[in-house]
């Protein structure tokens, strides 16, 4: 039966199958013919409807590029123009985001689509999220070649978090979350202070530009 006779949606049932299943089974683990037979079609259906391996992992990058958009803007209209607080809380989400889809963080899921782990940089959510940030440092004048440095150390940070985090390297007691906003905001008291916007008892220095 064909997608419209049955009124499904296949190619989306398989996209969701397949993120299902790489998070339990991880890159290693990951089999085509496994989808197809949770979503009871032939062996082929994967590939037909993705026209190959690659088609199905972008499509499977696309659907969760937009379900992280969607978290972003709803974090973005509840910040409005503070732009760092819509930073540091959308940081917090693709950390989680990572968490929850530890194989972003596999080199070998972006090689199946050519894109190496540089691919998630072209997402529209990583893009909205990087935004915040530059628009940020932008309203204060700080300079570019200022603010590009210790965007490094957000990166570093998201990255290495969810290391952490998947791997169970955590100390017992730990609060990760907890920890992880206190480094955000260390990088941004750092940035601040370089940038001559605090003084020395942390207070803002400039007047924000208008």
């Amino acid at each position: 039966m064909t997608m419209r006779e049955t009124g499904r949606d296949l190619e989306k049932d398989l996209v969701e199958e397949a993120i299902r299943q790489i998070r339990i089974n991880g890159m290693e683990g990951f089999s085509a013919r496994a989808v197809a037979e949770a979503c009871r079609v032939s062996c082929a259906a994967p590939f037909k409807h993705f026209d190959g391996r690659r088609g199905m992992f972008l499509a499977m990058s696309k659907y969760l590029d937009d379900m992280l958009y969607e978290t972003m803007e709803e974090i973005e209209s509840r910040w409005g123009s503070d732009y760092k607080k819509s930073h540091l809380e959308m940081n917090m989400a693709y950390i989680r985001f990572l968490c929850g889809n530890p194989f972003l963080i596999n080199e070998s899921f972006w090689n199946t689509i050519d894109e190496k782990q540089a691919g998630i940089r072209k997402w529209k959510s990583f893009r909205k999220m990087t935004k915040q940030f530059f628009l940020y440092c932008q309203s204060y004048g700080i300079p570019e070649e200022i603010y590009k440095s210790y965007y490094f150390n957000f990166q570093t940070l998201a990255y290495g978090a969810a290391f952490v985090v998947v791997n169970g390297l955590l100390l017992e007691g730990g609060d990760p979350e907890r920890d992880i906003l206190d480094l955000q905001e260390r990088i941004y008291r750092n940035l601040e202070q370089n940038a001559g916007l605090l003084s020395a008892f942390g207070k803002f220095e400039k007047i924000k530009k208008i």
